[in-house]
């Protein structure tokens, strides 16, 4: 066996292209009186109810050949691109769509019925007839039949997880409930009488070449046979052995099916993937439609089979599908209730006056389908009022979206009112105007201008409205309440009322718009919050008049503004009016807010209420004065992270020594949880904040509104509270010994990030005095939480920044000054600076000694951590006085099974692994575990950390089984305790990995560095040594599997990484560099892995010293290097330096000075000194055997030399005795 260093890391615990624009047509001519024409009738556009959508044009004939009358054609509409053919099928007013040429899926879908639906008010349901793919199942589905889809699924859309494979992660959508029952029906006829598809496609498509059913042959292949692509079309070369076997049909009339339907946006072409999607979904049938209709139209999706949505394509079923699908849909039309359109005695022209509409409207068509569903009567055919309450942020959307449902439904309701909310003055002159647009209500005094009649006719007005509304026999009308801001319970407000008192009748659609989320209570509530990417993205371009190019700025201003709509219209004016690009907006945003929000007070003419800087100012200043406390909150909240306020934040404040620091009303809220909930709920109420869903009881709010509230005080306010955000969260940080510290310090560390921001921008002056020390104090904690969390340069600012204000304000030998000194000590351990780490425990040292005495906890603290930084640098000896120093005072001053007592007893078992002092180690870690399950609790993290431990010690002695044991109940208990993507829980994972290896379960041991680094660069980021390290681990695992140039790439990321964070003189950064030179060796570049080694030797030397381990490691594997380049005499010399340092460092019987026994053995067999080579091969066997057990690969390897040996001697029965033991002891272990 060739002996290397190991090269792992071993860790002990301490948007798709827009098409072009088209050319816009003019609208010419009234079309609201029905004409008729020779050519055939000419409707309305109101008189249409069904939409019949296809895809392609043989679906579209196939579509006009089901039509009993062909209309007339009605001029385009502006901004409608589409194409339309009007006609009649059994009293149901049709409009046949189809998509435009090569333009499929289910994104071009959208956009059909979208326009469709713009232009024909009336249509209220929708088929989507044409052909699909079958998946051949349960179902015994053929060419030519038909399915009808009980439910629609996108199967393309959800999240990739293991292998490639999607998680679905859509919500099946269900038909319309006029459709299901009318497919019922004719399901139910068709159980009785032969259906009527058979004879439709006789009648209608007689003469029409091409419709027939194809004479060629029903070919089902077996999914794992994939199509002969020819000349020809057809599969007459594929191998029709492969075909799947069925039973004979008695007719070839098509059969109709019922199940679901999965739509996606590329063709299916992969017979595997068919049946795996389809077996997860439930489908029956693959198509590319139906997904982009079902949330704009109550739409029935019917599809014509024309293939088995595998490789084996062919055009020639596909007019008889087409056929088939817009045979059965005619069929079902003759069950299907013919829809009224609305012509009632009091409809009313519907009207846009008073409707602040926007031509700039990007539709959001999951809420409106919400208001639709509440709203529209044909959903919800309740005979009972139907209120929906729109209530939302300032800005958010809701007037414009109310304006988009109301122009879209216009035809479902009889008349649609739109009142102006903001105050009942307002609401009262709305409803009076109103009168003039009934004509029975016209008055002589009001006709024409209310402002100018008399009080009385006023009032005589609005009551005769809400008469006019509250008839029995007016029931379709829609009222629309805008911008109900007001709080009338709260009193104090101008203007406010109390809506009810507003609400005719017990029938009718009332949609109403509020910031006030307490109005919900009064009907169906819709929360409308921020609109995703895309459709911000999509505003932006409207308001900005041009497509957006792929400018990174562009995504930073839209993380920014987070889905605002009047953010985003305001920003899009701006940079359209001024001329200037992105770049330039996000700097002004930045550092000019206010002036930026403020320039022309209505940029966006759409919006009535002003700019951003305005819209909110009337909800602010109504909290203003009915709560200080929800104002004081708003002003903290502003100088932290906009995305999570909760109670417990406040808790930093009741921690002695700073009680009397804080503000009164802040304190009281951290004693008073209901004087908490109290104020958000009026920042609620006003829906200036939202809560979130999880964790429980936690807030949030907008970033621009966060952004907004931040600039409204003057720079001394803004200074103060920007310190008292510093303050609180700095003394909020959680001890490590608090259970669930890392959840708790998970949720603080976004509001430190803001705070450090805050402080670097203001200076706060340091004073002697409990104001300054709270500041500083919690300076101090920022640094731990960073450290905490690896953010070891901005810990580094911190503890440096509080270092400075405490020697000002304390002095330098003050015990909280030391206590700093102290966890930069720790820092630069941790950053491998062992120098600099040294210097700071030492003077942390000296001045505790002075301060505190020889056995104060803070010194023996120190003294552990002295030990910590020794066995860094390999000074095993004095590492080992330190841990006994620190452990005897703690015995003595803590007890014995204090935790800290603890943690040095188990800092000692590392150091007896480090030297291969492996009982000792055992007996240590049991010591430990017993203690932290005593005083701590089994799953505690200490606990844990001690059981992982156990596991590596169990690694190190080839004890696989029950290192694997150790490692699972550790990774359980972190994941239960700490959560998948601790650092502590991923350190174990990486340690699993490395069992793996041991194990030869090469597979394995890559899942876990794979979920090992996913975790650590989420959680730590790309360049975090723990994800350095796993990034390494995985390079040896590819030279391991011989993939050598994966391995070369992720080594490269490793050293490029460790360069970046940790100098090129660290020694992860020279471990790394070692595994190149062995990763070189392995390529048989034995040139450049000279170079590698003896960079590595030489900064090693440099930082670690002569005598190092790891040092060792690398002048070891030059060793093996001179061997293969056949330099014995070289190889002898490294080897002898590598083997005294061992015995020096580790002892004689540490598997690494036995790795380099065997590996001397091998040189002296090359050598053909064969005596020689048997002393180190025995040497060798009987120290792995006494340390690692009979059946340690590393023992067996040995056994295998052996009998290598034997054979070059000819003793070929000790030879075989030999090979026999190895064999044997490797079945035993494998």
């Amino acid at each position: 066996m060739e002996g290397r260093q190991s090269r792992y890391q071993h860790l002990a615990e301490t948007s798709s292209p827009q098409p072009p624009k088209r050319r816009k047509l003019a609208h010419h001519g009234p079309d609201d009186d029905i004409r008729w024409s020779r050519d055939g009738l000419l409707l309305s556009r109101d008189q249409y109810t069904i939409a019949w959508i296809c895809a392609l044009p043989i679906e579209m004939a196939a579509a006009q050949a089901m039509l009993d009358e062909v209309h007339k054609d009605l001029p385009r509409l502006m901004n409608d691109t589409n194409a339309y053919k009007l006609g009649s099928i059994e009293n149901h007013n049709i409009v046949i769509a189809c998509l435009p040429k090569a333009r499929y899926g289910t994104n071009n879908a959208s956009n059909v019925v979208t326009n469709l639906v713009r232009t024909f008010s009336s249509i209220r349901l929708g088929l989507m007839v044409g052909i699909g793919g079958g998946a051949p199942g349960p179902a015994d589905i053929r060419l030519g039949d038909v399915v009808v889809g009980t439910f629609v699924t996108q199967y393309d859309l959800g999240k990739v997880i293991g292998d490639g494979q999607i998680q679905h992660t859509a919500t099946p959508k269900i038909p319309d409930q006029l459709l299901s029952t009318a497919v019922s029906s004719l399901q139910a006829k068709h159980e009785r009488n032969v259906g009527q598809v058979p004879s439709i496609l006789r009648d209608r498509f007689e003469g029409l070449a091409g419709y027939g059913r194809p004479s060629s042959a029903d070919c089902l292949f077996l999914s794992t046979y994939d199509h002969i692509f020819t000349v020809t079309p057809g599969c007459n070369e594929c191998d029709h052995s492969k075909l799947v076997s069925r039973s004979w049909r008695s007719t070839y009339d098509p059969l109709i099916h019922y199940g679901g339907i999965a739509s996606g946006n590329q063709v299916m072409r992969s017979a595997t993937q068919r049946d795996r999607i389809a077996r997860q979904l439930g489908v029956i049938c693959f198509e590319m439609e139906a997904a982009g209709l079902m949330d704009i139209l109550p739409c029935l999706p019917i599809r014509g089979i024309c293939d088995y949505s595998d490789s084996h394509k062919n055009k020639e079923w596909q007019r008889y599908a087409a056929a088939a699908a817009a045979a059965y849909a005619r069929e079902l039309l003759t069950v299907l209730t013919v829809l009224p359109v609305v012509s009632a005695p009091n409809a009313l022209p519907f009207s846009l006056q008073g409707m602040p509409a926007s031509d700039n409207f990007i539709d959001r068509p999951s809420d409106r389908a919400a208001l639709e569903q509440y709203l529209l009567p044909e959903r919800c055919p309740t005979e009972r009022r139907k209120v929906c309450i729109l209530y939302g942020l300032g800005g958010i959307g809701k007037t414009q979206l109310s304006i988009e449902f109301a122009r879209r439904h216009k035809a479902s309701f009889s008349a649609v009112f739109w009142l102006d909310g903001r105050s009942e003055d307002q609401l009262r002159q709305s409803l009076a105007k109103c009168a003039i647009r009934i004509p029975e209500l016209r008055r002589t005094s009001c006709n024409s201008d209310v402002g100018l009649c008399s009080k009385d006719d006023f009032d005589a007005a609005v009551a005769d409205v809400m008469e006019w509304l509250a008839r029995p026999d007016n029931t379709r009308w829609l009222l629309i309440f805008d911008n109900v801001d007001q709080d009338y319970q709260q009193g104090g407000a101008t203007g406010a009322y109390d809506l009810r008192q507003y609400l005719p009748g017990d029938h009718g659609s009332v949609l109403v718009t509020t910031r006030l989320s307490r109005l919900q209570q009064l009907g169906k509530p819709k929360h409308l919050t921020n609109v995703n990417r895309d459709l911000s993205k999509a505003i932006l371009e409207r308001w900005y008049g041009e497509e957006l190019d792929s400018d990174p700025a562009y995504e930073t201003l839209l993380e920014l503004l987070q889905g605002l709509p009047l953010a985003l219209a305001q920003a899009a004016s701006y940079m359209r009016e001024t001329g200037i690009d992105v770049t330039s907006y996000i700097r002004i945003y930045n550092e000019q807010w206010t002036k930026l929000m403020n320039a022309d007070d209505n940029p966006v003419t759409d919006y009535q209420q002003g700019s951003i800087a305005t819209t909110w100012a009337v909800s602010l200043h109504t909290i203003k004065t009915q709560s200080n406390d929800s104002m004081n909150i708003l002003r903290l909240w502003a100088f932290l992270d906009n995305k999570h306020f909760w109670h417990g934040i406040l808790q930093g404040t009741v921690a002695p020594p700073f009680q009397k620091q804080w503000p009164t009303w802040l304190l009281d809220m951290a004693h008073d949880v209901t004087r908490f909930r109290k104020a958000m709920s009026l920042l609620l109420r006003f829906s200036m904040v939202q809560t979130r869903t999880e964790p429980k009881g936690s807030y949030t709010i907008h970033p621009v509104v966060h952004r907004w509230v931040s600039n409204l005080d003057d720079h001394r306010h803004k200074k103060e509270f920007a310190r008292l955000a510093l303050m609180l969260i700095g003394h909020s940080v959680p001890a490590r010994e608090k259970k669930e510290y890392w959840t708790l310090q998970r949720r603080i560390l976004p509001h430190a990030e803001c705070c450090s921001l805050w402080m670097r921008k203001y200076v706060f002056e340091l004073n002697k005095d409990t104001t300054s020390n709270c500041v500083i104090s919690a300076i101090h904690y920022l640094g731990d939480l960073y450290a905490d969390q690896g953010k070891l340069i901005e810990a580094k600012e911190m503890y440096d920044r509080a270092l400075q204000g405490k020697e000002k304000t304390l002095g330098c030998d003050h015990t909280s000054t030391l206590d700093t000194v102290s966890n930069l000590g720790n820092l630069y351990a941790e950053q491998g600076k062992l120098v600099e780490a040294k210097r700071m425990y030492g003077r942390a040292l000296q001045g505790y000694e002075k301060t505190l005495g020889c056995d104060h906890t803070s010194i023996l603290n120190i003294v552990n951590n002295l030990g910590n930084l020794y066995a860094k640098q390999g000074k095993l000896v004095e590492a080992k006085e330190m841990y006994d120093r620190a452990l005897q005072g703690k015995e003595k001053t803590l007890g014995c099974d204090h935790t800290s007592t603890l943690d040095t007893v188990s800092n000692l078992g590392n150091l007896y692994a480090k030297q291969g002092m492996l009982i000792e180690a055992k007996e240590m870690y049991d010591r430990a575990l017993q203690g932290y399950e005593k005083t701590l609790g089994r799953d505690h993290t200490s606990t844990l950390n001690t059981v992982s431990n156990l596991g590596n010690l169990y690694r190190d002695q080839g004890k696989l089984v029950e290192a694997k044991e150790m490692y699972d109940r550790a990774l359980q208990g972190k994941e239960k305790t700490l959560g998948c993507d601790h650092i502590s829980t991923l350190n174990t994972v990486n340690n699993l990995g490395l069992l793996y290896v041991d194990q030869g379960k090469l597979i394995e041991a890559k899942e876990m560095y794979d979920r090992a680094l996913q975790g650590y660069e989420k959680t730590l980021g790309r360049d975090h040594t723990s994800t350095l390290n796993t990034v390494n681990n995985l390079g040896s695992l590819y030279a391991d599997q011989g993939k050598l140039v994966e391995a070369k790439e992720v080594y490269d990321r490793a050293l490029q990484g460790y360069e970046k964070t940790l100098g090129h003189d660290h020694t992860s950064t020279l471990n790394t560099v070692n595994n190149l030179g062995s990763l070189y060796a392995d390529q048989g570049k034995l040139v450049e892995a000279k170079e590698m080694y003896d960079r590595a030797l030489q900064g090693k030397e440099k930082t670690l010293g002569y005598d190092h381990i790891s040092t060792l490691n690398t002048v070891s594997n030059l060793g093996n290097l001179y061997a293969k380049q056949g330099k014995l005499v070289e190889a002898k010399e490294v080897y002898d330096r590598a083997l005294q340092g061992y015995e020096k460092t580790l002892g004689c019987d540490h598997t690494s000075t036995l790795n380099i026994v065997n590996n001397l053995g091998l040189l002296y067999a090359k050598q053909g000194k064969l005596i020689e080579a048997k002393e180190m091969y025995d040497r060798a066997l009987q120290g792995y055997e006494k340390t690692l057990g009979r059946d340690h690969t590393s023992t067996l390897n040995t056994v295998n030399n052996l009998g290598n040996l034997y054979a070059d001697q000819g003793k070929l029965v000790e030879a075989k005795e030999m090979y026999d033991r190895a064999l044997q002891g490797r079945r035993k272990t494998s």
